[in-house]
């Protein structure tokens, strides 16, 4: 059988979710307030005069004198994934205070990030007239962010690039806000889409320059911030407008700036590495437990199946459980899994597949199928040996199918190897077709490792960098941050080198975020805590030239 792996923006796209923004959500839905307006604006508030409008020449943003301007500070994200159980959410998370404070600790810009569903009612626009009218007392730019676009819910479902009708709504959108905004220069400009993650890139920048075309119908005005798609060795692609700022998002080293973090998959994210120092950044498939036994008969009724002694190889760190079939087998499934090793029982996580997966309610969590050929796996609830569910592997055949728990670098299903170990899986199989074969058995992993220091964090920008230059446009990272659970002082020394980085390089950025439920997170402020190290740090980054508008 061949090698078989999950690799990086696989992950990313599946779970990034959330992560990428979603946080821990509190137990009890808050009571529905009226959001037709915020609580601390009343109509006929005072604002400055609109500002000139921010125009791209070459790698720079230039207001209408010419002079440049850097798009610095924060993401505010209006705890975008609680609005559907709370209306009120998005009211809840700043008021014109927060913005006057990041009008003192130097912010020249803030991304605001929306919700498509804020604009079923009158809070989509409510929300902006209120952070327009706060921002230009204060002298901050806005980027208005679409940050879940119709029909998800949250980021990364996907379900846009399959439904034409979503598509259309999705720009009608962006239609109707630019039409609405196109004379308020304190905008900076739009972020067409947070996070964009298609089947194939070219759906993307298909839809990209739709929007920027349906934009540019109603307003002419604005910068438009174009992100690269979430695929593996993708870049960018040019638009053909020439007020374009493109954007991507940077939270390497993932280990440390999302340790702890527990929505990003079924498992918490390791939070052993530090910064600077060696984090871990893959676990790649070394090799399978040849020597487990084997079932090639077919079994009238579930049956209890023991792997036998499982010897693994001496140069392995990890090893993660699996059932696994191959040839003509039918239909098989497996359930109520157990390991030993040395003899002493381990922790399986979801061993009777009861659990449904944080990130997809129709997977299991913590099991990811994998297949050579076409066999198929499926989180069955046709029969179980307990409870409702079993997993299914379906298929003819040469090939093979597996599920397994290794995923990324999420390690804690898998199972530390040291040398001299002995495992052994155990569990119920029920295979009424099979005359292929059917095991119980692990799979091997070794674990990637990189040095992460300054000279790192700045390698990994280098190749949207060097597109910039190449292509003379100016660059904005959207998101980065990390993780308050990151161990010592990881978070604060990562933090200051990447905006170092960053600024060394004439990037336009924004932490995320500006506020958090709760400890651990990545916000600026947990509630109404305030994370004061990082907040010195991110001053020290917008010290320099008043850049504000």
């Amino acid at each position: 059988m061949k090698p078989y792996s999950f690799s990086l923006f696989t992950f990313v796209i599946i779970f990034l979710s959330a992560f990428f923004g979603t946080q821990t959500l509190p137990a009890l839905a808050a009571p529905i307030l009226d959001t037709s307006l915020p609580p601390t604006l009343t109509p006929g508030s005072s604002v400055f005069d609109a500002l000139a409008f921010l125009h791209v020449q070459g790698q720079e943003i230039l207001d209408a004198s010419g002079q440049v301007v850097y798009l610095r500070g924060v993401n505010m994200d209006t705890y975008y994934y609680s609005h559907r159980w709370n209306p009120a959410a998005p009211w809840e998370y700043a008021s014109q205070e927060d913005i006057q404070y990041l009008e003192r600790l130097g912010v020249t810009a803030i991304r605001l990030g929306l919700h498509w569903r804020y604009f079923d009612s009158a809070l989509g626009y409510n929300l902006i007239d209120a952070y327009l009218d706060w921002c230009e007392q204060a002298g901050i730019y806005v980027i208005l962010d679409m940050h879940v676009v119709p029909p998800e819910e949250d980021i990364l479902e996907s379900r846009i690039w399959n439904d034409p009708s979503a598509q259309e709504k999705f720009l009608d959108l962006w239609v109707d806000i630019a039409g609405r905004y196109a004379n308020r220069a304190i905008i900076a400009g739009y972020d067409l889409y947070n996070e964009p993650a298609p089947p194939d890139a070219a759906q993307w920048w298909r839809l990209a320059k739709r929007a920027v075309a349906a934009i540019r119908g109603v307003d002419a005005n604005h910068l438009l911030f174009v992100e690269t798609p979430l695929i593996e060795n993708v870049t960018f692609e040019l638009i053909p407008d020439p007020n374009v700022v493109y954007s991507f998002h940077d939270y390497s080293p993932f280990a440390v700036t999302h340790a702890g973090a527990s929505w990003v998959g079924d498992s918490l994210v390791p939070d052993d590495y530090s910064y600077p120092g060696t984090a871990l950044v893959d676990v790649e498939w070394v090799e399978w437990a040849s020597d487990a036994a084997e079932l090639t008969a077919q079994t009238e009724d579930w049956s209890y199946w023991d792997s036998g002694d499982l010897t693994p190889p001496s140069d392995v760190e990890f090893a993660a459980l699996v059932p696994l079939a191959w040839g003509d087998v039918g239909e098989v499934w497996f359930d109520d899994l157990e390991l030993l090793r040395n003899g002493a029982p381990q922790k399986v996580f979801n061993p009777g597949m009861e659990e449904a997966s944080v990130g997809d309610e129709s997977r299991p969590a913590n099991w990811y199928f994998w297949s050579d050929s076409g066999f198929s796996g499926e989180w069955s609830s046709d029969t179980a040996f307990s409870g409702s569910y079993s997993l299914k592997i379906s298929g003819q055949g040469d090939g093979f199918g597996v599920w397994g728990q290794n995923n990324w670098i999420l390690t804690a299903p898998l199972f530390p190897v040291q040398v001299g170990d002995i495992f052994r899986v155990r569990g119920w199989i029920y295979a009424p077709q099979n005359k292929g074969g059917v095991s119980l058995g692990l799979d091997y992993l070794d674990v990637v490792y990189e040095e992460y220091d300054r000279a790192h964090l700045l390698a990994d920008m280098q190749p949207y960098i060097d597109w910039a230059i190449a292509n003379d446009v100016p660059l904005f990272v959207g998101e980065f941050g990390a993780m308050s659970a990151a161990p010592g002082d990881s978070r604060y020394n990562l933090a200051a080198d990447k905006i170092s980085v960053m600024n060394e390089a004439g990037l336009h950025w924004a932490l995320w975020t500006y506020r958090d439920w709760s400890a651990p997170g990545l916000g600026l402020y947990h509630q109404d805590d305030l994370d004061e190290r990082l907040a010195s740090i991110l001053r020290i980054g917008l010290e320099g030239e008043d850049q504000r508008p």
